[in-house]
């Protein structure tokens, strides 16, 4: 096992070996390689030459005029004494200002050359880098040339420290998961609610029909029936009425103003019965 293992490093070691000289034997098999040292440098100390607000001017500048800067570059060989072509398209000489003052905060002030990492050559471009040394974080410039050693693509980025990447990786975690989190908790608020919209309905749904019966206006007074004299009373009239005829006409009168019947009273005869 301690022999399988030890062979495992050492073809790991090997390979790493061959991979580095591989790397090392391309970027060494440049042949304009003092041409694109030369232009980098050029190039970096145009930047590091002028201050945030100049950058923040020239890169405005180039925005607001950017098609005719364009039709510049296209005519520059021919308003050119040498003939030759401008070093950079217009979109890779926008991206040159824009990516390095957007990275000057992390850099500070320029030092120097601190390391030409050198380039490869793939599908007629060269890429080539260079690591500059700045107050607080070194730059590596990455330039593609194309056929003519005109720039097509830059770059302009700080390099971190593996501990500044970890940490920013760490910050990031963090920012995206407070963020789920956050929106989740939002929704669960948001779905608990729901539970008392009813009741705020029906409380809403009171009030309105509250509102509207206190609008409709109050009924008259209805007056309360006069009450009727009793069936019993009418019937006992009447019958005081024959009776008082029965008597005058017993009495051999026509008139009543000789006698007033006062009371009736009924007497329990067999008389009465059969008549």
């Amino acid at each position: 096992m301690k022999r399988n293992m030890k062979k495992l490093a050492g073809l790991l070691v090997l390979l790493a070996g061959i991979l580095t000289l591989t790397g090392c034997e391309q970027k060494a098999a440049l042949p304009n390689e003092d041409t694109y040292k030369a232009k980098a440098d050029q190039y970096v100390q145009l930047l590091a030459a002028m201050d945030e607000a100049a950058l923040e001017e020239q890169i405005a500048g180039l925005e607001e005029n950017f098609e005719d800067f364009e039709q510049e570059v296209a005519l520059y060989p021919y308003i050119s004494p040498t003939g030759a072509k401008f070093d950079f398209t217009a979109e890779a000489y926008l991206a040159l200002f824009k990516s390095y003052a957007g990275n000057l905060d992390d850099l500070g002030a320029y030092v120097g050359v601190k390391e030409y990492e050198g380039g490869t050559e793939k599908d007629g471009e060269t890429t080539y880098d260079v690591v500059y040394e700045f107050e607080k974080h070194d730059m590596r410039l990455s330039l593609v040339f194309d056929k003519n050693n005109v720039v097509t693509t830059v770059t302009a980025d700080p390099i971190y420290s593996t501990g500044e990447i970890l940490e920013k990786a760490g910050m990031n975690t963090l920012l995206g998961m407070g963020v789920v989190f956050t929106v989740l908790i939002l929704i669960s608020l948001i779905i608990s609610c729901f539970n008392f919209i009813p009741a705020i309905e029906r409380k809403f749904s009171k009030k309105k029909a509250e509102e509207k019966k206190a609008a409709v206006p109050a009924a008259p007074a209805v007056p309360a029936p006069v009450a009727e004299p009793a069936a019993a009373e009418t019937d006992d009239l009447a019958l005081v009425a024959v009776i008082t005829a029965a008597v005058a006409a017993s009495m051999g009168t026509t008139s009543t103003d000789g006698f007033v019947v006062r009371s009736i009273k009924r007497r329990n005869s067999q008389k009465w019965k059969r008549a």
